[in-house]
């Protein structure tokens, strides 16, 4: 299991390395790791509005000891670990509880970080200082939003 406090500090430091990055003019890297730092939070947030009160699972293990409270929340949507375990930003937000407000409300930031891939470490890119902070503050937005950080 990922514990809670290790999901909080991760997003948060990620974020943090974002915004180093983006001083430092390395804007691909500080985009890549934004996008992480989206990923950790919505993880946080599964957590919190499924009620895995262990933390994130990691293992199919781990994911099973949390059956029985998926069937008493009614979350039966979610019928495997690999539904919530993976990279796939549109997907995670699905199961955060917070999906319609985020659409709703911040429309534009989301539309700008879910573009965001994994897959572009492989890439060689080219991303100006101005999408890059483009990217930070939409990312920062969206994650003080679905976690209440105060980033």
């Amino acid at each position: 299991m990922i514990v809670h406090q290790t999901l909080k500090y991760l997003f948060a430091n990620r974020l943090k390395d974002a915004s180093v990055l983006i001083s430092r003019r390395r804007y691909p890297a500080s985009v890549y790791i934004a996008g992480y730092a989206i990923e950790i939070a919505l993880k946080y947030k599964i957590c919190r509005s499924l009620h895995f009160w262990q933390g994130f699972p990691e293992t199919k293990q781990e994911f099973s000891s949390y059956l029985p409270l998926l069937k008493q929340n009614n979350a039966g949507s979610l019928i495997q670990l690999g539904d919530i375990r993976h990279h796939d930003l549109d997907k995670l937000l699905i199961y955060t509880g917070v999906e319609y407000r985020i659409r709703k409300n911040f429309e534009s930031e989301w539309e700008i970080v879910s573009q965001w891939s994994p897959e572009d470490r492989y890439r060689k890119v080219r991303i100006l200082q101005k999408t890059a902070g483009l990217y930070y503050k939409a990312a920062k937005k969206i994650i003080k939003e679905i976690t209440n950080f105060e980033t």
